[in-house]
């Protein structure tokens, strides 16, 4: 007894399971914004908290890094002007120390 097996709708199934696999990952880095963003609001409670604390993670990160580079710039420019002050005494005393020569 011969059995034969017609598989040529497997090709077909193949081809749009491939199809649903690469719109997936060209709108991957869609879903994950939109999950970063707004997923605690109407994802549940699990991944809407997963959401969240990936969120605040990310703006603790760019915030953290960002305030500590302008602390960085304040500190030396504006409120240690200890620095500044001695360089611009420096440069009066040799303007004065030139003028004084001629």
């Amino acid at each position: 007894m011969k059995v034969n097996f017609d598989l040529k709708f497997l090709h077909g199934f193949w081809g749009l399971l491939g199809n649903i696999s690469s719109k997936l990952l060209l709108f991957s880095p869609v879903y994950i914004l939109i999950f970063i963003a707004y997923g605690d609001s109407f994802l549940p409670d699990p991944l809407g908290n997963a959401s969240y604390q990936v969120r605040t993670k990310i703006n603790n990160v760019l915030t953290g890094s960002f305030i500590e580079s302008v602390e960085e710039n304040l500190e030396n420019d504006k409120y240690n002007n200890d620095r500044n002050d001695k360089i611009i005494e420096q440069v009066e005393k040799d303007v004065n120390n030139r003028d004084n020569k001629k």
